[in-house]
């Protein structure tokens, strides 16, 4: 009997084992052992609905920008009436803005970790309450209630543990701490904003 003769069931070779099924297990693992070119391609685009994101850097312009930009960013119905107020000797408030409450707020903010952003708050602050007379006269439009005491917005990357420590025996001015994170994102950097509690 000629044994190159093939009997129905395979080739020359052998059986065709392309038509048969693998053994148990033998399915899971067969990718391993196949060329490059036989491999499946992973499926385009992210898995499950997540995305990579990678940290970013923001200029301290930029940041200032974006909370011009996105009113409320940092809390609901906080809108901005004013920009870089000198005030000698503290240097300029980033940030004056009414909350929703009708409440005097002052904004600063830093783009690196520093303990003097508190001192250069509580000056402001300072400011602000020595100068009232002429801080009502210079918005009186904006429907301010100047009987509650201004508050303090503080703004950061991240707040030091010497920070945080003081920010517990802080009982006035009252003091939101706010860190922000930054990412990139396809249209420029995300910016996210979280308020900090008691750490």
């Amino acid at each position: 009997m000629d044994e190159t003769k093939t009997d129905g069931a395979g080739g020359a070779e052998g059986p065709d084992r392309s038509d048969k099924p693998l053994g148990r297990g033998l399915e899971d693992v067969s990718h391993l052992f196949l060329s490059h070119k036989e491999r499946p391609s992973p499926s385009p685009g992210p898995r499950g609905g997540i995305a990579l994101l990678r940290a970013a850097s923001v200029t301290r312009d930029r940041l200032a920008v974006m909370l011009m930009e996105f009113a409320g960013a940092l809390e609901d119905g906080l809108r901005t009436i004013d920009t870089n107020i000198p005030c000698y000797p503290c240097g300029d408030i980033d940030f004056l803005a009414v909350s929703r409450a009708s409440q005097l707020t002052i904004i600063d903010l830093d783009t690196t970790v520093s303990d003097s952003l508190l001192l250069r708050g509580i000056g402001h602050f300072d400011w602000v309450m020595r100068n009232m007379a002429n801080v009502q006269r210079m918005y009186r439009e904006q429907a301010i209630n100047f009987s509650r005491q201004p508050r303090l917005v503080l703004l950061a990357p991240q707040f030091s543990l010497l920070l945080r420590s003081v920010a517990r025996q802080i009982t006035c001015p009252q003091v939101q701490w706010i860190r922000y994170h930054t990412v990139d994102a396809s249209s420029g950097p995300g910016v996210l904003f979280e308020p900090v509690g008691g750490e």
